[in-house]
């Protein structure tokens, strides 16, 4: 098991601090909660079970529906409560029902209390007033703490994930030239924000309504025309829009699980039916480019289409005489290709580039044979002229080619590194050796 930083332990503790602290300051404002005990403990419930529903957010990671329950808590409790409320359903859903870590439990209990409550400082500091919403005037105070929580839980997360992939060793770190922390955050940040933009928004704008419906209930039914069965029916207004939501962000991640299988299916079928394939080949450097791709911090998109280019890059030969396809030159080796094998990058790419979602990858493909000093096929690119998916899937290529021919790694990467600087990316190779010592790979012969 890969073990954490020093540095993401202390970032855990502190923020598990912070909350636990924050918890303590906001207790009095239950004092002011003017909410019956029936509806308060349907609050309760509903942020519970929702908390279990986590809402897939794009290129990893999820929000949980819950946010709904709380950013209306928020507008109708007030921050305290709420963050309580957070707490209690995250210790719930992430322990007792994921069965996770307590590290995990204590940390996103923790940052939820915080978002919550500073959410609720910049509500007041906008002229909000908690159980008193007014849409025309209060909406900036609104919109401004669903930005502060949508900003806080990313940053919270996307610190924690960058100083975790930050935790290499340093003679490790510095040969394969990875940035600093900022460098890593703001490019998790880059990537997340807009992702989660969407869900958290959608999620406030549900919660936004419940709050309006509660605090407007006896404009809408009458003063006399509220109980308490209306009030539970209320609140169970919310499994609706936040059911149909998680619905449809689970239906789009299953979708995009099949299609990447069927790619996947489809590139283990080519190798069957093509000769001189080698079996699992191509899931093999689809695993190796995308974790490469990783490694350089690429966004989840291009991390995707360097996986789908590895599990078709060789595609092409379909088209190729069997006779040809015998033809497996070293790595390094001056033999020349022959004219017909030179051909398939370029098959492959116009069978793939008529699939809108595989245009990039289709270019990968087609580039996946030039090489660094600008003597390869079908182009003749050099340097970074070459796409870097299409750097990336040349170097997995031949690393997986060597060691299917029984060579140790530290042999391959022996062999890569020769050829490095005329056939690969000198600056990729480094990003490689990283790879395998972070993963275990025996580097020794």
């Amino acid at each position: 098991m890969k073990r954490r930083p020093l540095a993401l332990w202390a970032y855990v503790g502190l923020v598990t601090l912070a909350g636990g602290v924050t918890l303590t300051l906001v207790a009095g404002q239950w004092r002011q909660v003017e909410v019956r005990i029936c509806e308060l403990v349907v609050f309760f419930l509903l942020a519970g079970i929702l908390d279990v529903m986590v809402v897939p957010v794009a290129g990893g990671g999820g929000v949980a529906a819950s946010f709904a329950v709380l950013f209306a808590g928020l507008l109708i409790l007030g921050p305290g409560p709420s963050a309580w409320v957070a707490a209690c359903a995250g210790v719930v859903s992430e322990g007792a029902v994921r069965r996770r870590g307590l590290m995990r439990v204590s940390f996103n209990a923790a940052h939820g209390v915080l978002s919550l409550v500073c959410a609720g400082w910049v509500y007041r500091l906008l002229g909000g007033e908690v159980a008193q919403l007014q849409l025309r005037a209060h909406l900036p105070a609104v919109v401004g703490a669903a930005m502060c929580v949508w900003l806080l839980e990313t940053t919270w997360l996307a610190a924690a994930v960058a100083l975790e992939r930050g935790g290499l060793p340093a003679e490790v770190s510095a040969k394969a030239g990875l940035s600093a922390f900022g460098g890593k955050l703001w490019r998790r940040l880059k990537f997340s924000l807009g992702p989660t933009a969407v869900v958290e928004g959608a999620l406030a704008s549900v919660g936004l309504l419940l709050a309006l419906i509660y605090l407007h209930r006896k404009e809408l039914v009458g003063a006399s025309g509220w109980s308490a069965a209306g009030g539970v029916f209320l609140w169970l207004m919310v499994f609706i829009p936040c059911g149909l939501l998680y619905y449809a962000y689970r239906l789009q991640g299953h979708l995009q699980g099949v299609y990447a299988q069927s790619l996947r299916t489809l590139g283990a079928l080519l190798e069957a039916k093509v000769g001189g394939s080698q079996p699992g080949h191509g899931e093999q450097v689809a695993k190796l480019a995308a974790s490469l791709a990783e490694t350089l911090e690429l966004s989840p998109r291009e991390v995707d289409q360097v996986r789908y280019a590895g599990y078709l890059h060789d595609i092409g030969k379909v088209a190729v005489p069997s006779s040809l396809l015998q033809h497996q030159p070293e790595t390094g080796s001056p033999d020349p290709v022959p004219a017909g094998l030179r051909l398939h990058p370029e098959i492959g790419a116009g069978i793939l580039s008529p699939v809108h979602l595989l245009k990039p990858a289709a270019e990968m493909v087609r580039c996946h044979h030039e090489r660094w000093d600008g003597l390869g096929y079908p182009g003749g690119l050099r340097q970074k002229d070459i796409p870097l998916g299409a750097r990336l899937l040349a170097l997995a290529d031949a690393y997986v080619g060597l060691t299917h021919s029984r060579l140790s790694p530290h042999q391959a990467l022996s062999r890569l590194r020769q050829a490095s600087r005329s056939r690969f990316d000198p600056e990729l190779l480094p990003a490689l050796e990283t790879l395998l010592a972070v993963s275990g790979t025996e580097l020794s012969s």
